[in-house]
């Protein structure tokens, strides 16, 4: 649910759901952290959706960086979903 800017790299996907075609369509680093949390594992015949993929996201960041003193999550975490996607890409190449 965030816009692609120009020169982005993003990934591209056509599909057919229930004789509709549609393109699916996101960022490249959206894509490779989705399949590094495995969230395609149990999506059912209409795949991974944008809502899933948030809920998802913020569940991996409530669980691995929250605050116990602010209860919240650590405020340098405060991004936006394609900044996160980004940062939990990085921090999971790192623990490789």
């Amino acid at each position: 649910c965030e816009k692609i800017a120009i020169g982005q790299k993003y990934v591209r996907q056509t599909n057919v759901y229930d004789g509709v075609v549609y393109d699916f369509v996101t960022h490249q680093e959206c894509k490779d952290v989705a399949h590094e949390l495995r969230m395609y594992d149990d999506c059912d015949d209409s795949g991974l959706d944008g809502e899933s993929f948030r809920e998802q996201l913020n569940e991996y960041v409530y669980a691995n960086h929250y605050d116990n003193e602010a209860d919240d999550i650590c405020s340098d975490w405060d991004l936006t979903h394609y900044e996160i996607a980004k940062k939990v890409l990085k921090e999971l190449k790192t623990d490789d």
